[in-house]
């Protein structure tokens, strides 16, 4: 366990329906650069290891740390002829095996850190995905095209669908140590109280200035926050993005918050994150 303080907090006395409309490429609001008491960290490694099976804590959790050795060498070449195949399975036997499912991905990364064109950390608090269907078809309006909206929308709507969730693959890439630069807190979606959760609009991430719809968070030290210590290239974090269920539209949201922080025990010469994301759409069908 570290005590930290994580950035990105809205003040617990924020009054809206929304938090303020986020420019990325512009400094940050006020908002989102205030200092809260530290926050309690917790042992992911710890929590995780009398969990029975990893779908069993992902379900209750919304992450997991995964063992997993890939054959990708490239991460610019690999993505489409091994990496998907290598997360479809992942996703079918390990998460979700008792659910049918269908799964859309898409041979594109995320790629952060030491030696990308994205050698910044996203040290703030996010939910990179909303909390309904209808603002999830908008994000892929922006990202993609008005026809891919349409097309999502119209798989969604189908009768045998019971739900959505959007899973975020999270792992170091091209690192000879175990990760101890800029690990990975993650907060724990049924210790977040729904009034804290408020929509957040954001320009500077979909091309053309198209508007994205996230979530932010406002500060509450009762919410539960992991990180899993000295995570290596043979290991994986799954979390969940955004989850919908047709038939239970005001269930908790799942969407896990996170944040990237720096370690106050990790050491000077510390061996600099590089680091991806790979995002997957995950629909969930009727038994």
């Amino acid at each position: 366990m570290v005590a930290v303080r994580l950035n990105g907090f809205l003040p617990p006395d924020y009054e809206g329906s929304a938090a303020p409309l986020i420019d990325v490429t512009a400094p940050p609001a006020a908002e989102y650069v205030r200092t809260y008491p530290p926050l309690e960290i917790g042992d992911g490694r710890s929590l995780q290891a009398s969990a029975a099976t990893e779908a069993q804590f992902f379900a209750g959790h919304g992450f997991v740390l995964l063992p997993h050795t890939t054959a990708v060498r490239d991460w610019d070449r690999d993505v489409g002829p091994i990496y998907m195949a290598e997360v479809e399975a992942i996703i079918r036997e390990r998460l979700l095996p008792h659910h049918h499912i269908e799964v859309q991905q898409f041979p594109r990364l995320t790629r952060r850190g030491r030696g990308t064109s994205t050698p910044y950390y996203a040290q703030g608090v996010h939910s990179d995905g909303p909390l309904t269907a209808d603002a999830y078809a908008l994000n892929v309006r922006a990202f993609a095209s008005e026809t891919a909206e349409g097309w999502w929308r119209k798989s969604y709507a189908r009768e045998e669908v019971a739900g959505f969730m959007s899973i975020d693959f999270w792992r170091t890439t091209n690192m000879s140590e175990p990760l101890r630069h800029m690990p990975l807190a993650l907060c724990e979606p049924n210790s977040i109280k729904r009034t804290d959760i408020l929509p957040s609009p954001m320009l500077g991430i979909a091309p053309e200035g198209r508007t994205t719809h996230h979530l932010g968070l406002k500060f509450d030290p009762g919410q539960k926050w992991y990180f899993y210590p000295e995570v290596t290239g043979d290991e994986l974090i799954a979390f969940k993005l955004n989850e919908f269920w047709k038939d239970d539209p005001e269930a908790v949201p799942q969407n896990v918050f996170h944040s990237a922080f720096a370690d106050p025990g990790a050491p000077v010469d510390a061996e600099q994150r590089q680091s991806c994301e790979h995002r997957v759409g995950v629909v969930i069908l009727r038994n």
